[in-house]
C-alpha cells in the first residue's frame, strides 16, 4: 500500500476540541465534530433526462456472503452479504451511477456515508469535484475508512469512537472505493464527477437528471458489477428526453 504523501499538516486546539487539517495532491481532510451542509445545486435549464438501467445478461449474477469475524456484538452474527448486484424482478439495476460525461460547471455537491452495524450507507454515493465526502462512525467500535482512487490509497481515517465525523475533500474526478481497514467486509463507493448533473438508480433501476440546457449529451452509466456504457442524448426543454441503459 502506497503511503500518503503529505504537503502539508497543522493542528490546533479551540476549547478542549482538537481539530487539524491534511492536504495532499487530490485531497485535503479536516477533522471536526460539526460542520454546515454543502449547498445544493439548481440547475438553470428546463431540460430533463429521465430512463431506467436494466440487466439483460444470460449470467447468473450471485452477491457472496462475507463472514462476520470480529466486533460480533455491535456488527452482528453470521455473514454480511456483499451487495454488488441488486436487481429488480423487471431487471432494473439499483445503485448504478448515471451522469453527464465531458461537462464541467463548477458546482458543490456533498456526500455522506455512515457506518452503521459495521455496513456502510448508502452502497454508493456522488459528489462533485472539490466537494466534501463526509464519513461518520455511527457503532459504539472503532473504524477505519480507506479510500482508494486509481489505485492509490488517499486517505485513511481512524475512528475508534461512536459519534465521531471526518470530512474529505476530493478533487479528482473518478471513483473512489472505500473500505474499512478493520472489518474486511465492509466497502462502498464514492463517484466524483465534473458537473451536478447526475443520479443513482432507485430499486427499480429508474433515475432522473433536471436542469440542463438544452442542446446534445453525453451520457454515463457506471455500476461496480456490470461495468460502464456511454450514449448519446439530445435534451429539449419541452419534454423529457428517455433514455434506457442496458448492461449485460
Amino acid at each position: 500500500m502506497k503511503s500518503l504523501k503529505l504537503s502539508a499538516l497543522s493542528v490546533f486546539t479551540l476549547a478542549g476540541l482538537s481539530f487539524g487539517t491534511v492536504e495532499g495532491t487530490h485531497y485535503s481532510v479536516r477533522y471536526v465534530k460539526e460542520f454546515p451542509s454543502g449547498v445544493a445545486f439548481a440547475g438553470t435549464g428546463k431540460g430533463v433526462i429521465e430512463g431506467k438501467v436494466v440487466y439483460v445478461g444470460k449470467r447468473k449474477l450471485k452477491n457472496r456472503r462475507k463472514l462476520i469475524t470480529k466486533d460480533k456484538e455491535v456488527c452482528g452474527r453470521g455473514y454480511k452479504i456483499d451487495r454488488v448486484y441488486e436487481i429488480s424482478e423487471k431487471g432494473g439495476v439499483k445503485n448504478a451511477v448515471v451522469f453527464v460525461e465531458g461537462l464541467k460547471v463548477k458546482a458543490r455537491k456533498d456526500a455522506k456515508l455512515v457506518q452503521e452495524r459495521c455496513e456502510f450507507l448508502p452502497r454508493v454515493v456522488v459528489l462533485t469535484t472539490g466537494s466534501t465526502l463526509e464519513i461518520v462512525n455511527n457503532d459504539a467500535t472503532k473504524h477505519e475508512a480507506n479510500g482508494v482512487q486509481d489505485f492509490e490509497t488517499i486517505f485513511q481515517l481512524s475512528q475508534p469512537k461512536k459519534g465521531m465525523v471526518n470530512r474529505v475533500t476530493l478533487s479528482k474526478p473518478g471513483v473512489v472505493e472505500v473500505t474499512c481497514n478493520i472489518h474486511g467486509w465492509m466497502k462502498a463507493w464514492a463517484v466524483v464527477v465534473d458537473n451536478p448533473y447526475f443520479a443513482v438508480t432507485d430499486s427499480g433501476g429508474s433515475f432522473r437528471i433536471e436542469g440542463l440546457p438544452p442542446g446534445e449529451y453525453k451520457l454515463k452509466v457506471w455500476h461496480e458489477g456490470l461495468g460502464e456504457r456511454t450514449m448519446t442524448v439530445k435534451v429539449s426543454p419541452d419534454r423529457p428526453a428517455k433514455v434506457v441503459f442496458e448492461l449485460r
